[in-house]
């Protein structure tokens, strides 16, 4: 009976592809299918900007994707790649990526030719280490790489001065780099659950930083007066599930004074609400800053996205509708008569 299912599957797969061709369609959604592969007729889809292969049984997908060029959007998670796509590098007008849930335990170098990414997910994949070319990839305002046995990030990472969010939650790093300071950009940074032992001296100097997740490491000091003068800008500081044991009621009073509320269930469960006073008072500035957010109005920056819940094969925007005008002029020209 699963044969006669994944035969009728296969040959919907394939019309879809068929029609896709036909209609030169700028979507082609082929999740959910139970595919052990890519039909061979892919590459014949010359018009997609969007091409949803997630949660799905493929080992590979064909080099002839990598003829795609037009392609923006292309999601492979949850799916049972053994390595990552070296076709991939060659989509140069890749705008979102989505490996998570594979087996890809390195990036090739070639990964910095994708210099339009702006989104680029590859959460629990076993990846290793991230490839220094990355910091080619000057447009990335995305970045999740949580749940791998990441050690350490490339220094190169301070060059992704676009980059807004960055999620390494559920790793084994030990200490940031420096150079992170440099991000200029970066609103949200998510460190839970690896394990640092101090608060990363970058910090302070990241002026547009509003959410830091810090809890679940291995830190046992409280901040320093000085820290939390340099931090005042954040909106929160989360440093619960640390092993603080020490800690004065000077100490929780200073945090006060700097405008910090601390309001610890218990001394070894330090969680630091970061608001400052303007913040707390909801004044214009805020609000202005609130609305010029990330330049989405549906953007939540304090809240991390599980990997589960990423779903970008959401359609319901006027591109999903409204194919590619370099496309359609073609086909409406039919259909004009002059007098």
């Amino acid at each position: 009976m699963e044969k006669i299912c994944q035969f009728f599957r296969n040959n919907y797969v394939l019309a879809n592809c068929e029609d896709a061709i036909y209609k030169k369609a700028f979507s082609l959604n082929l999740s959910h299918y139970q595919m052990s592969q890519v039909p061979d007729i892919i590459d014949q889809c010359e018009t997609l900007l969007k091409l949803f292969l997630n949660q799905n049984k493929l080992t590979k997908i064909p080099s002839s994707i990598g003829s795609l060029m037009r392609l923006q959007v292309l999601t492979l998670d949850y799916n049972k790649l053994e390595e990552f796509p070296d076709c991939i590098c060659r989509l140069v007008s890749l705008k979102f990526l989505n490996v998570s849930c594979n087996n890809i335990v390195r990036l090739p170098p070639e990964l910095g030719y994708l210099t339009l990414l702006e989104t680029f997910w590859c959460n629990n994949t076993g990846l290793r280490e991230l490839p220094l070319e990355i910091r080619n990839c000057e447009r990335l305002e995305t970045l999740g790489v949580r749940g791998n046995p990441l050690k350490s990030l490339p220094e190169s990472m301070g060059a992704l001065s676009s980059l807004r969010w960055f999620t390494a939650e559920n790793c084994e790093l030990e200490e940031m780099p420096l150079t992170f300071a440099l991000l200029s950009s970066l609103v949200h940074l998510n460190l839970k659950g690896n394990r640092l032992r101090r608060l990363p001296k970058m910090l302070m100097a990241m002026q547009k930083l509003r959410f830091v997740f810090l809890n679940g490491n291995r830190i046992d000091e409280l901040p320093t007066r000085t820290q939390l003068e340099e931090l005042r800008a954040l909106n929160m500081l989360n440093l619960s599930q640390n092993p603080i044991s020490h800690h004065s009621d000077l100490q929780l009073m200073a945090l006060r004074q700097n405008n910090l509320y601390v309001d610890p269930p218990n001394p070894e469960d330090i969680a630091c609400d970061c608001l400052s006073s303007r913040a707390s008072l909801n004044t214009q500035e805020q609000q202005e800053a609130q609305a010029r957010g990330a330049g989405d109005d549906s953007s939540d920056w304090e809240n991390s996205v599980r990997t589960s819940e990423l779903d970008s094969t959401d359609e319901s925007g006027l591109e999903a509708t409204i194919e590619d005008l370099s496309v359609m002029l073609p086909e409406i020209s039919r259909f004009i008569t002059t007098s």
